[in-house]
């Protein structure tokens, strides 16, 4: 099977499609933040041969990279999850007010992913970088529409989208929703940073 990248902005559904394309049995690599310096440098190196190995992705540093990852592994399918711009800054603002001041590595991080001047950013900034992005994809696939799919799981997308589209059977078990709910609850965050060290946006 070829490889499949989910490469919508993250807070829009990104971790429940992670758990999707492992529910369907592929090997699967999630957020990495690790790279993200490596983008900030020009190498893409360490990116390419981790992508080489495994099947399916989402979230940063694959958010950005579709392009290059398109160049690199022909023949990939993309996976756009979206949302309301609104539920969207709405959802950010949460994660960020929960998980305190950032460092300045982790500053830096999002600066390179962004492309804003963290941690100097206002709303209007951000809803601005994630609608362009948006864009952007659907500009560079507008002439393929069968290696991507956009997906609003708010709006009911779910199995039956996603799986036509990878040409996957439908689980028999239910399709998940995963950090839907309580965004005060810092314990939630606190689990989220200790499985991925450091949360990149």
């Amino acid at each position: 099977m070829n490889k499949i990248f989910g490469i919508g902005w993250a807070k829009t559904g990104t971790t429940t499609l992670g758990e999707c394309f492992e529910i369907l049995g592929l090997d699967h690599q999630s957020q990495n933040l690790d790279l993200v310096k490596d983008i900030g440098k020009g190498d893409l190196s360490k990116i390419m041969m981790l992508a080489e190995k495994k099947e399916s992705f989402e979230d940063w540093p694959w958010i950005i990279l579709y392009k290059e990852l398109d160049r690199t592994f022909p023949d990939s399918r993309f996976v756009l999850t979206k949302r309301n711009p609104e539920k969207w800054i709405q959802s950010y603002k949460n994660m960020l007010g929960n998980l305190g001041d950032a460092s300045e590595e982790l500053n830096e991080i999002r600066r390179i992913l962004y492309g804003l001047p963290f941690p100097q950013v206002s709303d209007a900034q951000l809803m601005e970088r994630y609608e362009k992005h948006n864009s952007e994809v659907e500009n560079y696939f507008r002439d393929r529409p069968k290696d991507l799919l956009i997906v609003d799981w708010e709006q009911g997308s779910g199995w039956k989208d996603l799986c036509e589209f990878l040409g996957k059977n439908i689980p028999n078990e239910p399709f998940p929703h995963s950090n839907k709910g309580k965004y005060t609850d810092k314990s939630v965050f606190t689990k989220m940073l200790h499985a991925v060290k450091e949360w990149g946006g």
